[in-house]
């Protein structure tokens, strides 16, 4: 049976990493094409060729293969959530009282559903889901709490961080020193 991880965006996009799936090694190049798209996914072809040093037509055919390979998902836009009226981030750690599957779907489908929640993590340990909220302000965060989270009785304990800052890591996961 597969074992995966889900990471689940509120607007219902799924990424589940299985643990037992064998996947293409990528080399310096594509690492290099990655960490350039990483940094800006706008990029046209022809300066992301010129960039790391291949002919535009070697190029597009590795972008394309990435792609096949489901290396290369998408591509999104930052978006300033204080632009949208968020003047209040943060994390809540959730403890189930069940922890069946069925149990578990049902509380991460409702929470995703929820237009405060722009991430919502699957995790093993003492919690079992890490929600990642945006709210007006900390009077929305209560309501938020109290109404999803614990006036619920499929939820048995919750925690609740606030962010001061999200930064995000413009570096790739695996360094190319360890790609063939």
């Amino acid at each position: 049976m597969r074992q995966m991880i889900a990471l689940i965006h509120r607007i219902g996009h799924r990424i589940d990493f299985a643990m037992d799936t064998p996947r293409r090694t990528l080399d310096r190049i594509d690492f290099a094409i990655l960490q350039e798209l990483r940094n800006d996914g706008r990029l046209s072809n022809k300066e992301l060729a010129h960039r790391i040093g291949l002919a535009p037509s070697s190029c597009l055919a590795r972008f394309q293969r990435l792609q096949a390979d489901g290396v290369i998902t998408g591509f999104r836009a930052e978006i300033s959530v204080e632009a949208l009226g968020v003047g209040l981030q943060s994390i809540i750690s959730v403890q189930l009282d069940q922890h069946g599957l069925h149990a578990i779907e049902k509380v991460r489908d409702r929470l995703a559903a929820l237009p405060e929640v722009s991430q919502l993590f699957h995790v093993g340990g003492s919690q079992d889901l890490l929600v990642h909220v945006g709210v007006t302000d900390p009077g929305h965060l209560l309501r938020f709490v109290t109404e999803h989270l614990s006036g619920h009785d499929d939820v048995k304990h919750i925690e609740t961080a606030l962010l001061f800052e999200h930064l995000r890591s413009s570096v790739l996961p695996l360094p190319p020193e360890t790609a063939t």
